[in-house]
């Protein structure tokens, strides 16, 4: 004879299941939140430097057609910041203090220094960060709707007086009223 399984149980196993499944996205998930939370503290990024020389030009316009051509791919946009005897400097791209380009005049070099996350760090924020038609954006959704389950399964999961009833109902209602406040402050 097989066993009768009821609801109840049946959210109980998927709950588990699901619960266990999503232990390393949400690893994952939390770490890339914390860093860009704290992506202004400029924490685990590194100086990428790259080095061109640059053909000689009095003419501005000529120079920064030159130092874009050197650097393709690399600068946004060049702005100069400070022009003195010896260097020039332009900041290469839309976000302050991103990439920072310096001409030497002198030596006829151009040294651009790229502040950004290291490739394995880079790979995870860009799944964190994920849109509708990137190919992460199927596990994010999919990780969302794992998530609206495990939370509205855990009101069903425990019975008696422990169970969702006033205590769960002031708790949860903490945590909206929580995230509320957060939009306000």
């Amino acid at each position: 004879m097989s066993k009768k399984i009821n609801v109840s149980q049946k959210f109980r196993q998927w709950h588990r299941d699901l619960g266990y499944l999503v232990i390393g996205i949400t690893i994952i998930y939390s770490l890339t939140g914390i860093i860009l939370t704290l992506r202004d503290l400029h924490f685990f990024e590194k100086d990428y430097i790259y080095i061109s020389k640059i053909e000689k030009s009095s003419d501005l316009n000529k120079l920064k057609q030159n130092l874009q051509e050197s650097f393709k791919n690399k600068i946004d946009s060049l702005k100069v910041i400070e022009n003195t005897d010896k260097y020039i400097k332009y900041q290469a791209s839309k976000k302050k203090g991103k990439k920072e380009l310096i001409y030497y005049k002198d030596t006829n070099e151009a040294q651009l220094t790229i502040k950004d996350y290291p490739a394995f760090i880079k790979t995870f924020i860009k799944a964190h960060k994920s849109k509708s038609k990137d190919r992460w954006s199927y596990l994010a959704l999919a990780y969302s709707v794992i998530l609206l389950f495990l939370a509205i399964s855990a009101i069903f999961m425990v019975k008696g007086k422990n169970g969702f009833k006033k205590r769960g109902i002031y708790l949860t209602s903490a945590g909206i009223l929580l995230v509320v406040l957060f939009l306000f402050i």
